[in-house]
């Protein structure tokens, strides 16, 4: 794939295979983002200190 260039800029939102693949945006703005929100961290799940 990287060196198809049918695929080039499949990492843009608005393209079509993008938005097939249900891919997410691996820009550096987004990188702490929640990939999905719906799905997030239980907040009453607690933590584990060693």
């Amino acid at each position: 794939m990287p060196f198809d260039n049918t695929l080039d800029d499949i990492e843009d939102p608005s393209n079509g295979i993008h938005q097939a693949m249900g891919m997410v945006n691996l820009a550096p703005d987004e990188w702490f983002a929640p990939f999905d929100p719906d799905q997030g961290r239980d907040p009453d799940r607690g933590f584990r200190h060693p």
